[in-house]
């Protein structure tokens, strides 16, 4: 690779970050209209005709939108009403494990931590989300609508060096079999955390059905918040338990049953999902962690394509190719 090329990527790299506000509405609204096609197209091919099958779609698509975000609403509003009270009983704790390090004469203060205030400010963002659903679910209608001739143009444009077919069903049974795992995540958590008594357990599995889409620490952030939950309005060991069994939930769902539905499809190192969390992290922001394993298959794929980028793709594999 020489220094014009290298030059090149550098160029397209902070292009892209540059563009992220407006890009990502793009990308995202992409990715979730390749789930929609197969509904769109099992109507279509019911006999109806190509406008109903894509009014249906589309109108399923707002339900579950509005659905969600009326739900998720009331909880938070429901949650914020109880902040004070979390928010006290949680300094009570960090008092006394303040007494205790005090106590050891150790060196670290907790004055600075306090995970409430994060989570406060975290779902007051989830409120003001409504602008970008809208953005998404237009930009999803456009891409729906000409859907049937868009993968023409594409093959056009890359003068069918990309094998889109490929692309694409990769792209659709990594986001089904995730949708999958993730709604198994979500329920059976919010199931454990409604057994053991903690407020808001719907908002919790849904945070952790959202959030088992971001590798390697998503489900860790999502446990974040019932755990605390759990630890200012039950007893230490029912904390205890619930933490166990975020982790039991997560590991058995995320790191057994997972790959065995998913199999060798993606075909991608562990080492550069990490990375791409990262990368696509810090282009697109929350949106990219959520899109890093997607926009990485991609990149991959793109790299394959071509003779002079085709090591690149194959380290970017998990196997070695003969």
């Amino acid at each position: 690779m020489n220094v014009y090329k290298a030059a090149a990527i550098f160029i397209i790299i902070f292009g892209l970050k540059f563009i992220s506000p407006i890009l990502v509405y793009i990308i995202f609204s992409a990715f979730l209209t390749i789930i929609l096609v197969p509904i769109f197209t099992y109507i279509d091919k019911k006999g109806l005709p190509a406008f109903i099958a894509y009014f249906i779609t589309i109108t399923i698509l707002i339900l579950i939108f509005t659905t969600i975000y009326i739900l998720i609403d009331n909880s938070i509003k429901g949650f914020l009403s109880n902040l004070p009270e979390y928010q006290e009983k949680f300094n009570e704790y960090k008092l006394i494990v303040q007494q205790i390090i005090n106590k050891y004469n150790l060196n670290i203060s907790l004055e600075n931590i306090d995970i409430f205030t994060i989570i406060n400010q975290s779902f007051k963002k989830i409120g003001s989300i409504a602008t970008s659903i809208l953005i998404i679910i237009i930009g999803v209608s456009f891409l729906l609508f000409e859907s049937k001739s868009f993968g023409r143009r594409i093959s056009k444009i890359v003068n069918n060096k990309i094998n889109l077919k490929n692309f694409y069903n990769n792209t659709q049974k990594y986001f089904l079999i995730k949708t999958f795992t993730s709604f198994l995540t979500g329920l059976f958590i919010g199931l454990m955390l409604y057994f053991f008594g903690v407020d808001f357990a719907f908002l919790f599995g849904f945070l952790a059905f959202l959030f088992n889409f971001i590798p390697v620490i998503g489900s860790i952030i999502a446990s974040i918040p019932g755990i605390s939950i759990a630890l200012v309005t039950q007893d230490l060991w029912i904390t205890f338990y619930v933490g166990l069994l975020y982790l039991v939930i997560n590991i058995s769902i995320s790191n057994i049953l997972e790959p065995k539905i998913m199999g060798e499809g993606l075909d991608l190192s562990p080492a550069i999902i990490f990375f791409s969390l990262l990368f696509w992290g810090w282009i697109f922001g929350i949106i990219g962690t959520f899109l890093a394993v997607p926009l990485t298959m991609t990149l991959k794929l793109a790299f394959e394509s071509s003779n002079d980028t085709k090591l690149i793709g194959e380290l970017m594999s998990r196997h070695k190719k003969n």
